[in-house]
């Protein structure tokens, strides 16, 4: 019977360790999500992907173009539908134009505006 009970308690434990860490990273994210929007089709923000991978969703049918302001290589996403997302595999610590209609929400990124 202890040993049963101790099982329980180290499983509780490590369930309840997580949840600080959960939270913590759901912070995180949250913190470096951002809606690019207006009405031209063309941002004028710079994003800088944090990770090297980039969640885009949109709030109309779109296309979306990323492009490189060093080198000027586009990468794409062909097309994005309202409640879908896409994940694109940028380089981590350039800086990106993006073109898109609509409200695009990108994370996690780094912002500039130019």
């Amino acid at each position: 019977m202890e040993k049963r009970r101790l099982k329980r308690m180290l499983g509780v434990g490590i369930v309840v360790s997580f949840i600080p860490v959960w939270i913590s990273y759901n912070g995180y994210i949250r913190s470096h999500t951002f809606t690019l929007s207006g009405a031209e089709p063309i941002k004028h923000e710079q994003i800088q992907p944090i990770s090297g991978k980039v969640k885009v969703n949109s709030n109309i049918d779109t296309k979306v173009i990323f492009t490189d302001v060093e080198s000027g290589k586009t990468y794409k996403i062909g097309y994005l539908t309202p409640g879908t997302h896409e994940t694109i595999q940028l380089e981590r610590g350039k800086w990106y134009q993006v073109e898109g209609s609509g409200e695009l929400t990108i994370r996690p990124i780094n912002v500039r505006v130019e």
